[in-house]
């Protein structure tokens, strides 16, 4: 005998599915179409710092790839996590996007204790976008040229010297702590709200150095308006051919990268990410910004680090680096 048929469940299981049916077929209509209207990119600092100058750039190509306008927003902070907690609180729909690097990334995973959000848990990497080569900012009138003078005069005068960065946590705050460790100094460091507020007062003479991202230290090396003291590299970087590099030094393991990386929040629909990642892959091949990368002295990342696979690993393997010497140090977010 067969059994009995529920007539009442099938006609309900049936409903439900074609109910089911209909919102994704409406889902995949929204998310065909998109993006339909502009996308916001996050910059946690101040504007005209080397993040923000890089996250323009990439903005811009990016506009003309998706054909919606992509802004950029400032939203400054705790060494980058301000921003980094807006993006974490945004809808995962794909219209916002964070800018991070290996500070305010890497770095703060481990610096901050009580962050809202999981840099691992909460965002998506989309694709790495850019190594920028660190420089030694310094004033005009600093006495020290090369990583081996440097060296010395930080060791004989660093009671009195001070270096600027972006907030602790920062890229530019770990370079100056890098040096410190590196020389066996402790040269105080001074806080700003982004690397572009800490670069003026470079100029102005007001404090000593600090540890700059290629992206825009070169203008101001060029125009004179900092002096270049070394390149925190094995080799000499073509933007800047007449600065010396730490591989020339006493000092050759002295090397100092920031890489730069687009995240969205976790709940981003994978179609969504999937066509974020093919869209700043052909962005960052536009030779627009190539040109402009290439003059500011910004380096590709392999191409494994431009796929959604390979930035993921870049940023868990960042985290895992950092922890240990952010735990050595001792450094606690001011």
């Amino acid at each position: 005998m067969f059994a009995c048929i529920n007539t009442y469940a099938l006609k309900t299981h049936a409903r439900r599915f074609v109910s089911a049916m209909v919102l994704l077929g409406s889902s995949m209509a929204a998310w065909a179409a998109y993006p339909d209207r502009p996308l916001t990119l996050i910059v946690p600092f101040a504007a005209g710092g080397p993040t923000d100058v890089m996250a323009r750039v990439v903005a811009e190509s990016l506009t003309k790839v998706l054909g919606q306008p992509v802004i950029v927003e400032n939203t400054p902070g705790a060494g980058g996590t301000v921003g980094g907690t807006r993006a974490s609180r945004a809808p995962g729909d794909g219209y916002t996007m964070l800018i991070g690097n290996g500070g305010t990334l890497a770095v703060n995973a481990t610096l901050y204790k009580n962050l809202s959000y999981d840099v691992l848990k909460d965002f998506i990497a989309i694709a790495s976008i850019g190594d920028a080569p660190q420089v030694i900012s310094a004033r005009k009138d600093f006495p020290a040229t090369g990583l081996d003078e440097f060296a010395a005069y930080l060791k004989q005068n660093a009671a009195r010297l001070n270096f600027g960065a972006a907030g602790v946590g920062s890229g530019t705050w770990l370079g100056g702590q890098l040096i410190n460790v590196a020389l066996g100094v402790k040269v105080n460091g001074v806080n700003y709200r982004g690397a572009g507020q800490a670069v003026n007062d470079v100029m102005a003479g007001h404090i000593d150095y600090m540890v700059e991202s290629t992206t825009t230290a070169v203008r101001y090396v060029k125009s004179g308006m900092v002096k270049a003291v070394v390149v925190l590299r094995p080799k000499r970087i073509a933007a800047l051919p007449d600065v010396p590099s730490a591989g020339e030094s006493g000092y050759p393991d002295l090397l100092y990268d920031i890489w730069n990386m687009i995240l969205v929040p976790k709940g981003t629909p994978s179609e969504v990410v999937t066509k974020l990642s093919q869209s700043l892959q052909l962005a960052l091949q536009a030779p627009e910004l190539r040109a402009r990368f290439v003059a500011a002295g910004v380096e590709d990342p392999t191409p494994a680090q431009k796929t959604l696979e390979g930035a993921r690993d870049l940023l868990i393997s960042e985290v895992a680096r950092w922890r240990p010497l952010i735990i050595e140090l001792g450094a606690t977010p001011e």
